[in-house]
């Protein structure tokens, strides 16, 4: 995406904790483009915001995903189906392709909150990718792989 707007040198990165805050920003003039991953299950709302609209579409990998735990916690696979899984919604079905059965699951507004869920002990176990792990000072306990996304930039409408 960076390359599409004039490389990350042009782009001033904030983050914000959901995708309805960056859109809150956007409307409100705070930042001007804002990133969503076609797997956010309510992106349809931002499709139709008057205030916004779809600058850029692309293709993109996110970084590689996996199950997550402090560095001191000793996981098997056996406590997946004891322990609760924290997550952000969309990469939960994971579990069930590398699996194949459900475990119990708490939500997080992100897979970075998944992961500072982890490390500050709320939890044991997290749905989360690699930038989170780094962050936050996890290890990864079984790998899924990074996950082929599409993405949509959203603007400011512009009035004509």
């Amino acid at each position: 995406m960076a390359r599409s707007v004039g490389g990350r040198d042009a782009l001033r990165i904030v983050l914000e904790s959901t995708y309805e805050q960056c859109m809150t920003a956007l409307a409100d003039g705070q930042v001007d483009l804002a990133l969503v991953a076609h797997a956010y299950p309510k992106i349809n709302a931002f499709y139709m915001n008057p205030l916004l609209e779809p600058a850029i579409v692309f293709r993109g990998n996110t970084p590689e995903y996996g199950l997550a735990t402090r560095p001191d916690f000793e996981f098997s696979e056996e406590l997946l189906f004891s322990e609760t899984v924290v997550s952000h919604p969309a990469p939960v079905p994971l579990l069930e392709y590398h699996f194949g059965r459900p475990v119990r699951l708490a939500t997080a507004n992100s897979t970075s909150q998944a992961a500072r869920d982890v490390a500050d002990g709320r939890y044991d176990i997290a749905i989360t990718n690699a930038q989170a792990v780094r962050e936050h000072n996890l290890k990864f306990v079984h790998r899924f792989s990074h996950i082929p996304m599409t993405w949509t930039v959203f603007s400011r409408k512009v009035n004509k």
